[in-house]
């Protein structure tokens, strides 16, 4: 049986408050965990439920060397942010980022809130090979447990994830996705480094940022519908991009 204090702490992780005074956060799925063990996170501890060890026993040896522990249902029920449990819970530290390398390109969020398009976002950059992602004070918390969740293990690959004025990018040729943009297909696609910045879910990129872009673009729109998930206006754009 899991200790009180132990199970307070491990609680008090889906805030962020809390996040940020252990420095840790919470890693939930067979999918997230697996891609933490693979990449060398650093792993405080690992929970799972009999029922999940019994589906994947191979995961549960795998982990030998590591602090893992079998904990009940409603333990488990107790600690996951989820409210049907996935029977597998990490504990993981927050990575201590060094200064992000100016000469690659870079993901710019500007007020994106939504968690779940949050972790679409963390997921879709890694796969097109875009492995920095600046945000604007406003953003949602890239360690909470939904976009975690939605990141599928986006997170332990990442060089670097935090704060940022876009005025920083000085030397890089700066792209922001809006309606009134021009289409995709005239984009000029920049021939040394880029930032493709994406604003928010319900207002766009704001008004503060827009002097600083150099170029304005757009997703042709050939059916209906009045807008695109903000993770898939990056996708498309990104495809674009790095073709």
């Amino acid at each position: 049986m899991m200790r009180q204090n132990q199970m307070k702490l491990i609680r008090s992780l889906v805030h962020k408050k809390y996040r940020g005074e252990h420095g840790l956060f919470l890693v939930e799925g067979f999918r997230s965990v697996h891609e933490a063990v693979i990449a060398n996170a650093f792993i405080e501890s690992i929970f799972w439920t009999n029922e999940f060890s019994q589906k994947n026993p191979g995961f549960t040896n795998s982990i030998r060397n590591i602090q893992n522990e079998s904990i009940s249902p409603s333990e488990m029920q107790q600690l996951s942010p989820s409210a049907t449990p996935p029977g597998l819970l990490a504990i993981c530290k927050i990575p201590t980022f060094s200064p992000p390398v100016m000469n690659s390109n870079f993901i710019y969020l500007d007020h994106v809130s939504d968690p779940g398009n949050m972790g679409t976002i963390l997921r879709t950059a890694l796969w097109f090979g875009i492995h920095n992602i600046a945000m604007s004070e406003g953003c949602i918390d890239p360690f909470h447990p939904k976009v975690v969740r939605g990141a599928m293990g986006a997170h332990f690959y990442l060089s670097w994830i935090g704060t940022m004025p876009v005025n920083d990018f000085t030397d890089y040729t700066i792209i922001g996705a809006d309606q009134k943009g021009n289409p995709m297909q005239s984009l000029e696609k920049p021939h040394e480094k880029w930032v493709l910045v994406m604003g928010s879910e319900a207002h766009g990129i704001c008004k503060d940022i827009k002097p600083s872009l150099n170029q304005l673009v757009a997703i042709p729109k050939i059916g209906s519908g009045e807008s695109l998930n903000v993770g898939v206006s990056m996708g498309i754009l990104l495809h674009h991009l790095t073709k």
